[in-house]
Parts: C-alpha cells; structure tokens; sequence
C-alpha cells in the first residue's frame, strides 16, 4: 500500500514539477524527470539558434528533480525533517556564492540581489534550524542522518553538484565576468530550491513551514525572473 501510495506522489511531483520549471524557467533549461529518466524538450533548429546567441544559465540538477519526487512520497514528520535537512545547507550554499558576488561582482543590481539573497536566506536558516529542533530534537545533521537511504544519496549528490559550483564561481576572476558567472549559476541553484519547497509547501504539518515555503518559492521565482532578465540584457 505504501509502495503504491509513494508511486503515486511521485508521479504527482514530477508533473508539479515539471510545470513549474516550465513557468519559472521558459521552458528550454530544466530538464523534467519522469521515472527516473531526464527528459529534454524538443526544440527547433530556430530555437537552437536563439539559444546560441544568448547567455544561458546553467542547467538545473536532474537530482533536485528527483528530491522533490522523493519528497512527494513522505508524509508528516518524515517529510519536514528531510526537507529541512536538505534546504539548510543548500541556502548556506547560495549564501557562500552572494558572499563572492559582494567581493567580486561589480553590477549594482547584481549586488543588491545578493545582499538580499544573503539576508533572507540567513533567516530562513535560523527559522529552519529553531524549528528542527523545537518541534523534533534534531539538528540538520541529525536530520540528514535519520532520513531515508534514497534520500540521503540525492543530498549527497546534490551537495558534490554545489560544491562544484561554489568553486567553479570562485575560479572567476572579479569584473563584469563574475556577475554574469554568478547569475548563471544562481539561476539553477534557486530552481533547484524552488523545486524542493513544493511538497512542504502542500503538505507540510507545521503552518509556520507552509508559510515559510511559499515565501521562499515566491522570493526566489521573483529573483529568477530578474536574473533571467538582466543576463538576457547582457547580450
């Protein structure tokens, strides 16, 4: 029964998710994942073109795909404890990468969007890890350590992606080039958190975290759209 049950959120979080790539991402660079298997959208010789001749983001982890559909088949506790030891470290992440764009970057914009990304995800971090502990006894570690072994193998890979990122980003050089690398590679990482907001957004048990869910989805789908703008103005 559970098996069934699970088969079916999956199911259910592969069409959420695929169509909120769609709308947050245009469509052209988040791959969807169905069972397992990533799919690309068919594109036009036309739109290969246009997409040659624009800067484009990085694309967004198939796994984070895969974590939402894992997310999809927890329930009550279960869910926000493994949700919560996922989003923690991933926002800590984005706020080591918004820390390098005030050292490096130059675009005012840029700029203000990391002062912004580095305060709003600082809160949330205190939010998340209060309320991990208040409400279950467990610190994010602990948390990671108690989740399901699916679970914990898409963290870890998720985890290895960012870290890649973090130092790729570190490799450029400080200028115009860094804004747009940090743009590139910001894009993704808040698609990938969006993504993970879903389910505990639904379903969570706790309302404080429904709330705190979609502040998060809405905050980084509006940061998305405005880097999606300005990297498209660079061209």
């Amino acid at each position: 029964m559970r098996c069934t049950q699970f088969a079916g959120r999956r199911a259910a979080a592969a069409a959420s998710t695929l169509a909120l790539a769609t709308a947050v991402l245009g469509g052209t660079t988040a791959p969807a994942v169905a069972h397992g298997q990533v799919l690309t959208p068919a594109s036009s010789h036309s739109q290969e073109e246009a997409a040659a001749e624009m800067l484009q983001p990085d694309p967004t982890s198939p796994t984070a795909y895969e974590f939402g559909e894992t997310l999809a088949g927890l329930e009550g506790e279960e869910l926000e404890t493994t949700f919560l030891a996922e989003i923690i470290p991933r926002h800590r992440a984005a706020i080591e990468m918004a820390e390098l764009e005030l050292e490096r970057g130059t675009s005012p914009d840029i700029r203000t969007h990391a002062e912004n990304i580095i305060a709003n995800q600082e809160h949330q971090i205190e939010q998340f890890t209060r309320w991990l502990e208040e409400w279950y006894g467990l610190t994010p570690e602990e948390a990671k350590a108690q989740a399901l072994e699916e679970a914990q193998e898409e963290m870890k890979t998720l985890e290895e992606e960012t870290r890649m990122m973090i130092e790729e980003l570190a490799a450029v050089e400080a200028g115009e080039d860094f804004d747009v690398a940090f743009v590139q590679k910001m894009i993704p990482h808040h698609s990938s958190g969006i993504v993970e907001f879903l389910e505990p957004q639904a379903r969570a048990p706790h309302a404080q975290l429904r709330v705190a869910s979609t502040a998060g989805i809405t905050t980084q789908q509006a940061q998305v759209a405005d880097f999606r703008t300005w990297l498209a103005g660079r061209d």
